[in-house]
């Protein structure tokens, strides 16, 4: 398909979606980004002190106006997370081109493809997640529930000098909600189909009056899943619970000192391995599980932070401390087939795994001036366990995966990291040019112990990430920029048992131009930016079937090209539009271990993502109005793997609400995918397993259903 018949395709849906455009009505959220002033989410208890419409994001690890900062960033408030239905972490990509998240292997895991830079199943993400200022280090913590948010700011583009390593595509930033000086709280019920009940509340307020604030929040999610296996008669994505607990204090201890203490535990029981045998070998031949074994897993996480602040007076210095402690195992089909269809040898996977994780920052940020700067330091320590088990499936679930004569391969494995990191950076206004200049050098020693013979791997993956940018503003609400930057992704080392020890770091040089743009009063918003990046090490995944192990390895040279458009209009009051272009092509250069394959692109890139939408609202009382709200995503076709031979096919998702509101209650009628668009979110072909057949993970399909909210 073409870039024009994609553009087509969403315009074409927004269109439909968007006919009663006859009423009159009153100002709501962009569904894409709220143009409402939020509450600055590096303050908590305040609010941004900026003019009404604006955005503050912590993007440059200072507050600043959205409009103002030289980067492509995209930003979900509170009020764009409540109208999107945004209830997981897959469902911010509703409105970002370039960006997407999908499910594969565990119930927490995920692959994020920022820019067309894909993770790698079990290394590190191109793109660094921030929790309350907090590193996500491991990949399982980032596909969570998203409940009682602030804010989330999606950047794009190498941003190492700041976030360090493994920031080279961008960095998503999530901010939960701050507690408040007064009495506050929230309720939110969803209900669909597949027995699907999503629920959420909270309630915040003072302790002592300006002193001592609280928030307290939580979330339960049950479904009795929809993706049905045809074998044993049962739904493969079934989660009996998934339940989480937040607290967060806020001190104000003296004038110019603050503190904030953030405690979080999980706790969930979740079928999450479901993929499907694919005897066809074809990417767009959409088939349901058939696994005999049974598909489980359970887990809990709790995560610590307390972040400190203090007024000096000409600079603030801050200090975030995080602690986390991740448990897990699960257990499923390995061949994915049952004795009927493959009779035979039937293998299951029991795969424990836990991870202690710990960092600190420093940071020193100097306040607002024509000359501004910030200097940091960090360390991060984890220190994981993880072992893939292969049994033999006897057809005793209960006892097969822990019954030691029925175990045929093993592969315990302790891995541990210390990453130290210092960066800094400046910016400098000259009348309407500023020059920022920013560096950040990382060291991160790396060790794997094999818990079967004994013997240890060690590496030690370090780089200087620079980044130099010059920014004109035209006038208040236009600027142009050109910068560069280096990004950096770790190496790491494969499972014990796997004929390669070690996959090298990624390294990645942008060179980029963009734009950002407000017109008619700030009606209207356009941003844009080109992009060249050059890669070398690209770190890509496959599965060793022969020693039961996700493996990573690198493509010496890739060239990327890309693009990204964005546009806001509120052509009246209460109605907005959105629509979003994201292109980016990634192509192998140089690649040694596989020569054939230069030219080839890389896997999971989608060449073209499109957003587009509406938000609709209209008065039908003094108290009570109706919204309609819809939006659609298109992504282009895209390669599994690295010989490019088995293609997935365009896709395009639409999505949908319709409610009303009456005071501080909310009630919605909500339907994701309406169309029923089948596709596969992880595909291995056999090539790259060694299987005897292609393995996929097939998307969830149409969900609907029903929520009401309340606030007080």
């Amino acid at each position: 398909m073409t870039i024009f018949a994609s553009i087509k395709t969403v315009l074409l849906t927004s269109a439909a979606l968007a006919l009663p455009t006859g009423l009159h009505a009153q100002t709501v959220p962009n569904p894409a980004t709220a143009n409402s002033a939020d509450a600055d989410p590096a303050r908590p208890g305040t609010e941004a002190q900026t003019a009404a419409g604006d955005i503050v994001v912590t993007a440059q690890k200072r507050s600043e106006r959205l409009q103002d900062v030289p980067v492509q960033v995209d930003v979900l408030t509170a009020k764009s997370i409540e109208a999107q239905q945004i209830k997981q972490t897959a469902d911010i990509v509703a409105t970002i081109p370039n960006l997407t998240i999908e499910k594969t292997d565990t119930y927490t895991n995920s692959v994020i493809v920022l820019r067309g830079i894909s993770q790698a199943s079990n290394a590190d993400t191109p793109v660094a997640v921030i929790v309350d200022g907090v590193p996500q280090d491991d990949p399982k913590q980032f596909n969570m529930h998203l409940f009682d948010i602030a804010q989330i700011e999606v950047l794009k583009g190498p941003q190492g000098s700041l976030y360090g390593r493994n920031a080279e595509a961008g960095a998503i930033i999530i901010t939960t909600a701050a507690p408040s000086n007064d009495l506050r709280g929230f309720a939110d019920l969803s209900y669909g189909n597949g027995q699907t009940f999503d629920g959420s509340g909270g309630i915040s307020g003072a302790i002592v009056p300006d002193k001592v604030q609280f928030r307290l929040s939580g979330s339960f999610f049950h479904t009795d899943g929809l993706i049905f296996n045809t074998f044993r008669r049962v739904n493969n994505d079934r989660v009996p619970h998934d339940w989480s607990l937040r607290g967060n204090l806020y001190f104000n201890l003296a004038e110019g000192t603050r503190l904030q203490l953030i405690a979080q535990h999980e706790d969930f029981n979740a079928a999450g391995v479901y993929f499907v045998p694919v005897f066809s070998g074809s990417a767009n031949d959409f088939q349901k599980p058939q696994s005999n074994f049974p598909n489980r897993g359970s887990g809990t996480s709790t995560n610590l932070t307390a972040k400190l602040e203090q007024e000096l007076g000409f600079a603030t210095l801050t200090s975030i401390s995080g602690h986390t402690k991740l448990d897990q195992i699960q257990t499923t089909d390995v061949d994915f087939t049952n004795p009927v269809t493959v009779p035979g040898f039937s293998l299951g996977d029991n795969q424990p795994f836990n991870n202690r994780i710990f960092s600190q920052e420093l940071r020193l940020t100097s306040n607002k001036g024509p000359f501004r700067w910030l200097v940091s330091g960090d360390y991060l320590h984890a220190n994981q366990f993880i072992s893939t088990n292969i049994f033999v499936d006897t057809g005793h679930p209960a006892t097969d995966p822990t019954n030691p004569a029925l175990i045929i391969l093993s592969n315990p494995a302790q891995n541990k990291r210390s990453n130290y990191g210092i960066s800094a950076q400046a910016d400098y206004d000259i009348g309407a040019l500023t020059l920022t200049a920013g560096g950040r050098y990382d060291s991160d020693h790396r060790t794997q112990d094999n818990l079967l013979n004994g013997s240890e791997r060690r590496a030690t993956f370090s780089k200087f990430q620079p980044k130099v940018t010059a920014t004109y503003k035209l006038d208040a609400e236009k600027l142009v920029y050109a910068t560069y930057g280096v990004g950096f992704r770790s190496g790491g080392f494969n499972p014990p048992s796997f004929r390669v020890p070690l996959y090298y770091a990624e390294v990645l040089t942008n060179y980029e131009v963009g734009f950002k743009t407000q017109w008619l009063d700030r009606k209207l918003t356009v941003n844009g930016a080109l992009f060249r990046s050059d890669i070398r090490n690209y770190q890509f995944s496959y599965i060793d079937f022969g020693s039961g192990s996700e493996v990573t390895g690198n493509i010496d040279r890739v060239r990327l090209n890309g693009a990204e458009l964005e546009v806001r209009v509120n052509p009246l009051s209460g109605f907005n539009l959105f629509g979003n272009l994201g292109y980016a092509k990634p192509k192998d250069r140089r690649f040694a271990a596989f020569p054939q394959y230069v030219g080839n692109e890389t896997p999971r890139a989608n060449n073209i993502t499109l957003n587009g939408g509406f938000d609709y609202t209209v008065p039908v009382s003094a108290t009570t109005s109706l919204f309609l709200r819809a939006n659609a995503q298109h992504y282009s076709s895209k390669y599994w793997f690295i010989d490019n031979l088995d293609v997935q096919r365009p896709k395009t998702y639409v999505n949908g609400s319709l409610g009303l509101t009456r005071g501080g209650i909310t009630a919605t009628f909500w339907a994701k995918n309406i169309f029923n668009t089948k596709a596969y979110e992880t595909y291995f072909p056999s090539q790259s397993t060694g299987a005897p057949f292609d393995v996929a993970f097939p998307n969830r399909p149409a969900t609907y259903g029903g929520e009401v909210s309340f606030k007080f």
